[in-house]
């Protein structure tokens, strides 16, 4: 077990116990947790069940698949001023691990990713982003409106002999100055937490200070969370809920089946139809069939005797199955139908938004609208630490006015139609030529210098197009 996991479980030692304040999550939502993590990454079946379908994995991945299908990203200004350039490779750097990011997102209900001081390669500082997952985490105070204002992650070193882990405590006030407090553990085993022991004892945390509050307001716990868009229908808590908690009963079930089948068609083995005549009432009351029944007895009457029951699903095909198992989900998760089923259905974007087929409660939009949503978020965190420490200039940016993400053919608009519509204010004359150029290609507009490019660098001058005489 690990020593995160072992905070996470309290088996080792509480919050309680390392900073004074308990979890404020409950037992149910900590054992849902796990639980989704454990289907997630179960390989090995057992007597009861085989996991060779790999639900939890074949939902996470295909929407993950599907949200950055045709995902670009870009910063407006990066080639107008320093701090468009600095902006940008920290968008950069988050880019790296978008899938992992939004994978453990689905995984887990919610995790955060904190910007981590790195060196540049031209020796400024930018930041990394750091992915903490729900099982690295523990709230200690969550706002009504699902906020985490005070959560405790651990960071975990492997050193020689020993097995070091950071516990850091980060708790923003009402006026939303952070503190965070740094403890450092020590022990020969992986599976304990050990003694608390001086931060100089690693030299990647000997600068760091035992408790201090940022000098500015951050307005978190300075890290970005993702959650998945979903109502909690564990325990009815602001806690967020994997995306495939409302089916994890029926994952359970087809792993069961394809247990049952795995062994009907490796071992022979058949399901029987038995008379209630020759079924026997245990001790705790359940009826079961003698082992020494003999199924082809001549002189048995055919009602009394068990038969070989055969369904129709054991004749199905494995890909055929996993179809019907998929539409379950989808169903049971509130999926457009077919978002998992269809093999093409990823590839769908632009239908996606333009579908008048029907109604559903929860689509490749509303991820994408999570994501869109973090990287704002963590882009504004970014600048603030930056200008904080001074790893950038002072300037303003506005990261609404400068970010600009597309999903190819696909969500949030479709850029193919906007065209169509610009081409038809340029033709009646309700719109500059150079605005709809920019809007295509993701430009600056705003003022005539922009224009300007606009025109150098994507419209030909019209003699270039006229045909020689």
């Amino acid at each position: 077990m690990s020593i995160v996991k072992a905070l996470f479980d309290q088996s080792v030692i509480s919050t309680d116990e390392c900073f004074g304040q308990p979890d404020v999550t409950s037992q149910e939502m900590r054992d849902a947790i796990n639980a989704w993590r454990d289907t997630y990454l179960k390989r090995e079946g057992d007597k009861a069940s085989d996991p060779c379908m790999r639900m939890a994995y074949v939902i996470v991945h295909k929407l993950q698949k599907g949200v950055f299908a045709e995902y670009s990203s870009d910063i407006l200004d990066k080639e107008k001023t320093a701090k468009g350039k600095w902006m940008d490779r920290n968008l950069s750097q988050l880019d790296l691990i978008r899938d992992s990011i939004l994978q453990w997102m689905l995984i887990g209900g919610e995790c955060w990713v904190k910007p981590v001081p790195r060196p540049g390669p031209d020796g400024s500082t930018i930041f990394a982003p750091l992915l903490v997952h729900r099982t690295d985490a523990v709230i200690l105070a969550r706002e009504p409106d699902g906020r985490v204002t005070s959560i405790v992650t651990a960071e975990h070193t492997a050193r020689g002999s020993q097995y070091y882990t950071l516990l850091e405590r980060r708790t923003v006030d009402a006026n939303g100055y952070l503190t965070i407090e740094n403890k450092l553990y020590a022990s020969f085993d992986r599976g304990t937490l050990g003694v608390r022991t001086a931060l100089s004892k690693l030299d990647r945390y000997a600068q760091l200070p035992d408790l201090y509050t940022y000098p500015v307001p951050v307005g978190g716990v300075g890290m970005t969370p993702l959650r998945v868009p979903l109502a909690n229908c564990v325990d009815g808590s602001m806690d967020a809920i994997s995306i495939y908690e409302p089916a994890m009963g029926l994952i359970r079930n087809i792993d069961q089946n394809e247990k049952q089948l795995n062994d009907e068609f490796e071992l022979a083995r058949h399901r029987l139809i038995a008379p209630a005549e020759m079924l026997k009432t245990g001790r705790d009351g359940r009826r079961t069939l003698d082992d020494s029944v003999f199924v082809a007895l001549k002189d048995i009457h055919s009602d009394l005797a068990p038969t070989a029951f055969t369904p129709q699903l054991r004749d199905e095909p494995y890909e055929r199955r996993e179809q019907k198992y998929l539409r379950a989900i989808e169903n049971q998760i509130g999926l457009k139908r077919g978002m998992l089923s269809d093999a093409q259905e990823v590839e769908k974007t632009a239908f996606e938004v333009a579908s008048t087929a029907g109604d559903y409660n929860l689509s490749l939009l509303d991820l994408q609208q999570v994501w869109f949503d973090g990287v704002r978020e963590y882009l504004t965190l970014c600048d603030t630490l930056g200008k904080m420490y001074r790893y950038c200039d002072q300037s303003a940016w506005d990261v609404t006015e400068q970010l600009a993400i597309t999903w190819g053919n696909g969500v949030l608009y479709d850029p193919d139609r906007e065209l169509e519509t610009d081409l038809r204010l340029v033709a009646a004359q309700l719109l500059k030529p150079e605005i709809a150029v920019a809007r295509h290609f993701d430009q600056p507009w705003a003022d005539e210098e922009d224009l300007k490019n606009v025109r150098e660098k994507y419209m030909p001058a019209m003699e270039e197009l006229e045909p020689e005489a």
